[in-house]
């Protein structure tokens, strides 16, 4: 196995490992105070896109087969759709302050 190929399955690995960080981040974000979930969400936003952007050079010089190319494009997709869940967070909120809304205090 050449060593662009190894570079190439450490990166969707990372890639990955990046975007179950970055939705389990703004899950958790939303749960603690839903009004910070905007700063969380435009810090992640970045590793997202590098998540998805980091790879594609090491797949094109290591002319990578097509289960790597698939798991990016599938990562990509997994990474737009954290960012969007978590925008759609940010109107919906929090469990606290749900509570604290129906109780009347």
């Amino acid at each position: 196995m050449s060593t662009a190929l190894v570079l190439v399955w450490i990166l969707i690995t990372m890639q990955v490992l990046t975007i179950a960080a970055c939705a389990t981040l703004l899950a958790r974000s939303h749960r603690r105070d839903a009004s910070r979930l905007a700063r969380t969400l435009h810090r992640t936003a970045p590793a997202l896109l590098a998540s998805g952007v980091l790879p594609v050079p090491a797949l094109l010089a290591a002319d990578a087969p097509a289960v790597a190319w698939g798991l990016w494009g599938a990562g990509t997709i997994a990474a737009a759709l954290v960012h969007a869940a978590g925008d759609t967070l940010r109107d919906i909120p929090s469990p606290q302050a749900v509570t604290r809304a129906g109780s009347g205090s």
